[in-house]
């Protein structure tokens, strides 16, 4: 259903809840544009399959009826009222009746006459034919006569699959060109908004899959889509020809997407803006208490559009006050939406603007993201080359050689497994140093070679040990390497045995790794600097896990402890 024609048939169905003495005359003028009919009576139709014959005006009943509509649902009815034609109309205008939300089957007579027939009039759910729902027809410019004229509706319902009933429907009377060119200018904006929704839709649809299946990108699309389909659940009439009783399917089809984009958006704004998850259950509730309570036929735009809007305005305030990225944009959006709703625009006016702000919103953030990253793999580039000149530096090289030639005088055979383990280990760090990525074991038998490279130099028994590590892990290459060297430098200058631990643990969105080792060492921040090595896991860490992760160091009764803690996406 067209927007613009949606809000005049609200106003229209306020309206025909109002008292006869409250509806307007249906008098037409040059100066009117349109009218809706008002002063209806009603009265049974006994002989639906009969031509129109005169009813006494005894049978006729104001109608809507004072107690209430109830005893008009299902069966066949009479409606009639009177309009006055008091100008004579422009012969180059042409004048037309634009029934809205009547079903399923009707006649229109004028003075008698009939000038309209929508379906077929039947008696009973079988012999009744509905109608099309995008229906209208041109008056006859003989019929518009100066004077008083009757128009005359005939109408049977065996219908009713929602709340919805055929007297809530309505009746225009206008320039029949006028009408209808306002009715496609509707109907082509509606087409542009939702190719402008479908981009959103398919760019985070496309995001989602091609950056880690993030959330929000998946949330926003959801969002766009249902934009899309609220509009074309009023577009689909236009596509092609629906009975009169898909306005059943519209009520429900519009309670939906309302509810649905009030729990949605809100959630989204909770996604970008880093609050606790625990309030979207909270917003769920809210939106259903609102739609099942306090929310009917009439105001279900309303109601669930303040909803929404007080929901995300109380977020917004609240991503303002943390100072969040994007906040003011959204705040700004929120604004210009609650000016639409307002203007009467209600769900889809505010849906549009909401998303269009949300989605430049999330364009800004994408493409702060995308530099931070760059700069990211940037930097790990440059420790990556700086972590290569380190681990082949001649100091290393010099004393490795050395105990080489210590070794090959004292046991040969422990000389050629110091080369090949540290062939080995050179091998690796080559393999894995350009690598984002690597399986946890690849990076644990590196450690572990470095350990028996560093035994066989000092004549140790150096060892790691794994507890509760998955197979199917993976971590930044040579990030427990760093950490297993700095180790070695700092706590075991005096010592010929050592043991490093590396620890999984588990919750609900968190994995962290802890790393222990029994070194000695002589304050409290001794292996907790901000060297290379530290800059190094940092920035690896930083890209694998942008914004999500945390290293802590600390020392302990018997040695050092190092936590790298990783949060979900």
């Amino acid at each position: 259903m067209f927007r613009i024609i949606s809000i005049i048939f609200l106003i229209g169905c306020v309206n025909s809840n109002s008292t006869p003495a409250e509806a307007v005359s249906n008098v037409i003028t040059r100066q009117n544009n349109s009218i809706r009919l008002a002063n209806w009576q009603i009265a049974k139709d006994t002989a639906p399959k009969d031509s129109l014959k005169n009813i006494p005006d005894s049978l006729w009943k104001v109608f809507p009826a004072p107690t209430g509509n109830e005893n008009f649902t299902e069966g066949n009815w009479l409606l009639k009222t009177y309009i006055v034609i008091k100008e004579p109309m422009s012969s180059e205008t042409v004048w037309g009746l634009f029934p809205i939300y009547f079903f399923s089957a009707y006649e229109i007579y004028w003075d008698g006459v009939i000038i309209a027939r929508n379906g077929i009039i039947g008696t009973d759910k079988i012999t009744e034919t509905p109608g099309l729902y995008n229906f209208e027809t041109p008056i006859n410019p003989s019929l518009v006569s100066l004077g008083r004229h009757t128009i005359t509706i005939r109408i049977s319902n065996y219908r009713n699959y929602s709340s919805w009933k055929w007297y809530y429907g309505d009746l225009l009377v206008g320039p029949y060109n006028s009408e209808l060119k306002a009715k496609f200018r509707s109907n082509y904006m509606a087409f542009l908004i939702t190719g402008i929704l479908i981009i959103p839709f398919l760019f985070n649809i496309f995001l989602y899959f091609a950056r880690k299946r993030r959330p929000e990108h998946l949330l926003f699309s959801l969002i766009c889509l249902i934009v899309i389909l609220d509009y074309m659940t009023g577009l689909v009439p236009m596509l092609t020809n629906i009975p009169t009783t898909y306005v059943s399917f519209e009520l429900y089809a519009y309670q939906v997407t309302n509810y649905l984009f009030g729990i949605l958006l809100p959630a989204f704004f909770i996604l970008i803006f880093s609050f606790p998850k625990k309030y979207i259950g909270f917003i769920a509730a809210i939106n259903l208490i609102t739609l099942l309570f306090f929310t009917n036929i009439w105001n279900v735009y309303n109601i669930m559009s303040i909803a929404v809007l007080v929901i995300s305005s109380i977020i917004s305030i609240w991503a303002l006050l943390a100072k969040r990225e994007g906040s003011k944009i959204i705040f700004i959006g929120i604004i210009l939406a609650w000016v639409i709703y307002f203007l009467y625009y209600t769900f889809a006016g505010l849906a549009t603007i909401m998303v269009l702000c949300t989605s430049f919103t999330i364009a800004m953030q994408f493409a702060k993201k995308e530099k931070a990253e760059r700069e990211a793999q940037l930097r790990s580039a440059q420790l990556e080359n700086e972590l290569l000149k380190k681990n082949i530096n001649p100091h290393f090289l010099l004393n490795t050689l050395t105990s080489i030639i210590v070794w090959l005088r004292k046991d040969p055979k422990s000389a050629i497994k110091l080369i090949e383990t540290l062939s080995d280990e050179f091998r690796m760090i080559t393999q894995i140093s350009p690598l984002k990525q690597i399986p946890i074991s690849q990076e644990i038998d590196l450690c572990k070679a470095h350990l028996k490279i560093m035994s066989y130099r000092k004549g140790a028994d150096y060892k790691m040990e794994t507890i509760d590590i998955g197979e199917e892990d993976t971590v930044p290459p040579m990030i427990f390497h760093t950490l297993v060297e700095n180790g070695l430098t700092h706590g075991y200058e005096n010592k010929t045995q050592g043991t490093f631990t590396l620890r999984k643990k588990r919750d609900s969105n968190t994995t962290q790794y802890i790393l222990t080792n029994d070194g000695d060492y002589a304050g409290d921040d001794s292996n907790n600097s901000s060297g290379f090595g530290l800059r190094y896991i940092k920035s690896r860490l930083e890209e694998s896990y942008p914004g999500t992760w945390k290293v802590e160091s600390r020392g302990q009764a018997e040695g050092w402890e190092t936590i790298i803690e990783i949060k979900d996406k």
